[in-house]
């Protein structure tokens, strides 16, 4: 993953949990809320997987996935 599409995951994340928040505050979309919050937890662990990828795959030129 290049730094733009990790910073537009955690930007969207962001902006998902931050609005679910909002919607838990009305009973009808609870549910909606619930499922907000995890999928907004989900992009938080693929941007974490893709942090841990990137160290585990060393500096470019030695054996980096697309060089």
């Amino acid at each position: 993953m290049n730094d733009d599409l990790l910073s537009r995951l955690q930007s969207e994340s962001s902006e998902l949990r931050r609005r679910a928040l909002e919607m838990d505050k009305a009973t009808e979309t609870r549910d909606t809320a619930m499922l907000m919050k995890g999928l907004a937890t989900a992009m938080d662990a693929i941007t974490a997987l893709a942090a841990t990828a990137g160290r585990l795959d060393g500096p470019s030129g030695l054996g980096k996935s697309g060089d």
